[in-house]
């Protein structure tokens, strides 16, 4: 019964979509290029779809990939044999292979080494030895654990998915969670503290979390590069403050019993095998390559694609491991870099430059993006938000005759820092599984934690981004 409920909605969801879709492009001007009217009906079905979630996320990537090609291409495509209200001009002519490129952008290969080295770090338990062993000094004070907790998986998450993140660290604190009074309301701080440290921390490095490499890539596609170590010195000490300001909430709404003592933490017993000592020695070349880019010279992708070849050469990981890494996450990126290309190479960012909005400037646009990021990725995946909107943002810089980096970076961090509901990131839907955090306590802390992070990002990008020299 419950199945077939989800599958009349989904085909309800479908068809509105569809009308939607035919509806919004009868009613473009007739001005409008048709390319463009195409895109602009393309883009509301990824956006509606990634939104409701009607599909799996990277099969809308798919789709809308298909349809681009399908549509928009008429080298390879069928646009030129469909039928169309206005024609298409003969300089308006795109190759397949305009859509098919993006999955090669070397943000997608910087990700999938990134996803490699934390398949090998995982499977030869790595996390769990060296986590459980730094969290150990934490445990004397909980205020301390709080912090110790945030701070662990907040490191973690720069170099880990998110998900992966939140996994290992709850099932190191859980004996720890359980041995506390069911009474005393501390453990749901510590609890939260596991996915509030993933989504902060994941914005310290490129590879941390996939708004931050929708951004770059939609940046690079500009001819505007940010190395590795730029990013992480913009990033990791806005990371830091902000962490220092969720422990302080999280103790703050969920304060110890007077009479708790903490016990203790379990010692670990895992060894590091032979192929872990491979994987920490390919991991730690990994990592300072990254941040000597500029001695060196060499791409973060070209690095990220070395170490992953180390590891499959070495035998660190094997097939099966290989087969296991979020290939979906790297799809619905592809997507999104792909929708991008649409709209640039059919001038629809030059259209969206000129819409109402585009009277806005300064902070009263920069506000406007980041509690709009905030209030999406609440709702939607953070990774489709920030899809939908860095090209937006690009188009709207663009038609100001300004540089987009600063306003692309604040979207991308905005899209991270949605934590009021189970839905808004995984860390937040694991955390929340647990079944030891109701949804009013998750709502209240995160709502709080995440309308600071507004606060602090526009504090930034009015005093702080105009230091850097790549702003």
């Amino acid at each position: 019964m419950q199945q077939n409920h989800s599958n009349r909605k989904r085909a309800l969801i479908c068809t509105l979509t569809a009308v939607a879709a035919i509806a919004t492009y009868f009613l473009l001007p007739s001005s409008m290029d048709e390319l463009a009217k195409r895109t602009v009906t393309i883009f509301l079905v990824a956006a509606v779809f990634w939104a409701t979630e009607v599909l799996p996320l990277y099969a809308t990537s798919l789709c809308i990939v298909g349809m681009e090609i399908l549509f928009l291409a008429d080298k390879g495509g069928m646009a030129r044999l469909l039928p169309s209200m206005s024609p298409i001009p003969q300089d308006q002519s795109l190759n397949y292979k305009v859509f098919l490129s993006s999955f090669s952008s070397p943000i997608i290969i910087l990700f999938m080494g990134g996803f490699l080295l934390s398949a090998a770090v995982t499977k030869h338990g790595l996390d769990r030895a060296i986590a459980s062993r730094i969290l150990r000094p934490f445990n004397h004070h909980p205020l301390a654990l709080v912090f110790g907790v945030l701070l662990i998986t907040a490191f973690f998450s720069m170099w880990m998915s998110n998900t992966a993140t939140t996994v290992m660290m709850l099932a190191i604190i859980s004996p720890l969670v359980r041995a506390l009074p069911a009474e005393d309301k501390f453990h749901r701080a510590v609890i939260l503290a596991v996915p509030f440290g993933a989504n902060i921390g994941g914005v310290g490095t490129p590879i941390g979390t996939p708004p931050n490499a929708v951004a770059l890539a939609a940046l690079n596609e500009f001819g505007l590069d940010i190395g590795f170590v730029d990013w992480m010195l913009m990033a990791v000490p806005l990371a830091a403050l902000l962490l220092v300001v969720a422990g302080l909430l999280l103790y703050r709404f969920f304060p110890p019993g007077k009479d708790l003592v903490l016990p203790p933490l379990e010692k670990p017993t895992e060894k590091i095998s032979t192929k872990g000592r491979w994987t920490l020695i390919i991991l730690g070349f990994a990592i300072v390559l990254w941040l000597t880019g500029k001695m060196h010279g060499l791409a973060p992708a070209a690095v990220a694609l070395l170490a992953a070849a180390a590891l499959t050469a070495l035998g660190v990981l094997r097939k099966h491991d290989v087969d296991s890494i979020d290939w979906n996450v790297l799809i619905l990126m592809w997507g999104g870099l792909s929708l991008g290309k649409a709209m640039e190479e059919t001038n629809l960012i030059g259209i969206i430059a000129d819409l109402p909005i585009a009277e806005l400037q300064g902070f009263a646009l920069a506000a406007s993006v980041v509690v709009l990021s905030v209030l999406l990725s609440t709702f939607m995946s953070n990774t489709a938000t920030a899809i939908v909107l860095i090209p937006m943002v690009i188009a709207l810089m663009n038609g100001q005759g300004e540089s987009p980096v600063q306003l692309v970076i604040l979207t991308a961090l905005a899209c991270s820092f949605a934590m009021a509901m189970p839905v808004s990131t995984p860390p937040n839907a694991i955390a929340f599984a647990t079944g030891k955090v109701p949804v009013s306590a998750l709502i209240r802390s995160g709502a709080v934690v995440s309308f600071i992070c507004i606060v602090v990002l526009l504090l930034g990008y009015q005093w702080v981004l105009p230091l850097f020299p790549w702003a």
